[in-house]
């Protein structure tokens, strides 16, 4: 049993190494009924010819555990750029909530990622047209900040309103905290559908070029 556990540990910091080697997404080793490694199934980007990622598997394997492993014994199926594309981290807008109080509105924006989780902000504001936009884009940037698991502070700093060739548009400025740094990011957007929706597409716009950068500090 002892031996088992220990041939499925190496196994295990085997696939965690190759993991580890440029362009990899994934890999599966498969062993043999005595625990031999039979074949090593890897998933890369297309970056590199596959030989080069064969022969960096291979290298790895033996500086590490001292596994000397056949070429033959590897197989790699690689992903093209359009496929790699889809996978990277993007928001859109799931629903837009507006609850109206005597002296206030609460703004509830739930974000949707590529995998279908969801993610909800929530704020506080006047009912006027100008503070019903700011309170928007806030609850966004907190719905943003809880899928960024508020690694990061985030904060609106102004919001706009322009025309362009005779289309009504707004943006905005966010402020982004990174390892102590400020950074400012903007975002715009047409006025489609109402002004609520612009400004969750204006924020989106200013943040979704730097999630796949802001995912990896995570």
């Amino acid at each position: 049993m002892a031996d088992n556990v220990d041939k499925e540990h190496i196994i295990s910091n085997c696939e965690r190494l190759i993991r580890k080697i440029n362009d990899i997404v994934s890999a599966k080793i498969v062993t043999s009924s005595e625990g031999k490694i039979s074949e090593i199934h890897v998933v890369s980007k297309s970056n590199r010819n596959p030989k080069q990622i064969v022969r960096d598997i291979e290298s790895a394997l033996i500086a590490s555990v001292g596994a000397a492993i056949d070429h033959k014994k590897i197989s790699i199926a690689q992903i093209n750029d359009e496929e790699d594309t889809v996978c990277e981290p993007r928001l859109k807008v799931d629903t837009i909530n507006i609850k109206k109080f005597a002296n206030n509105n609460e703004i509830s924006v739930t974000l949707i990622d590529h995998s279908g989780k969801t993610f909800e902000g929530h704020a506080l504001g006047m009912g006027s047209l100008q503070s019903q936009i700011k309170t928007t884009a806030i609850a966004t940037l907190e719905a943003i900040q809880k899928y960024l698991k508020d690694k990061f502070i985030l904060a609106l700093d102004d919001v706009v309103f322009f025309q362009i060739s005779g289309k009504e548009a707004i943006s905005v400025l966010i402020c982004i905290v990174v390892d102590g740094m400020e950074e400012h990011l903007l975002g715009s957007a047409l006025i489609k559908q109402g002004h609520v929706e612009a400004a969750v597409s204006a924020v989106l716009n200013s943040i979704n070029r730097r999630l796949v950068l802001l995912v990896k500090k995570i």
